[in-house]
C-alpha cells in the first residue's frame, strides 16, 4: 500500500512538470534591483507572468531574465502610483526603448487606471523586448 501511495505522488510529479505546471519558476524570471522597489507576486494563468511593483521613490527597477517563448504576457500592479509618465525596457547591451511615454505606448502595452494605481499588461511585440530580459523602469510623476 505504501508503495502504492509513492508511486502515485511520483506520477503526478511527473504529470504536473510535463504540464509545465511550477509553484516557483516565474520568481525566478524578475527581481528588484533599486533598495525602495517592492516587488510582489502574483497568481496567473499558464505562460503568463504577473508581479507587482512598489515604490517611494517614483522610480521603480526590475531586472527581467530572459522569458521563455511560451509567454504570452506580463502583468504588472503598480499600485499607490498616480501619473505613470514613463516605462523603459533597457537591454544587457545598453539599447533602450520607451515601452510608454506618457501619453501611448507600443503595440500590446496597456496601461489602466485602477482605485489605487495602475495595471500595465505588456503583450503582442512589446514582449519580444522582454523575452530577452533587461531592466524595466516604471517611472511615476507625483505632483
Amino acid at each position: 500500500m505504501r508503495t502504492l501511495i509513492v508511486l502515485f505522488v511520483l506520477w503526478l510529479t511527473v504529470l504536473a512538470g510535463l504540464s509545465g505546471c511550477s509553484s516557483s519558476a516565474p520568481r525566478s524570471f524578475a527581481q528588484s534591483i533599486v533598495a525602495d522597489t517592492h516587488l510582489g507576486w502574483r497568481p496567473a494563468p499558464e505562460n503568463q507572468l504577473a508581479f507587482s511593483l512598489a515604490t517611494v521613490s517614483g522610480v521603480a527597477q526590475v531586472e527581467l531574465q530572459p522569458l521563455p517563448e511560451q509567454f504570452t504576457l506580463v502583468t504588472l500592479e503598480l499600485p499607490g502610483m498616480r501619473n505613470v509618465e514613463g516605462i523603459q525596457w533597457q537591454g544587457e547591451e545598453g539599447e533602450s526603448t520607451m515601452l510608454y511615454d506618457g501619453q501611448a505606448g507600443l503595440d500590446g502595452v496597456s496601461l489602466q487606471s485602477r482605485d489605487h494605481g495602475f495595471r500595465l499588461q505588456l503583450q503582442l511585440s512589446s514582449m519580444d523586448y522582454l523575452r530577452n530580459g533587461g531592466v524595466l523602469t516604471v517611472i511615476d510623476r507625483r505632483r
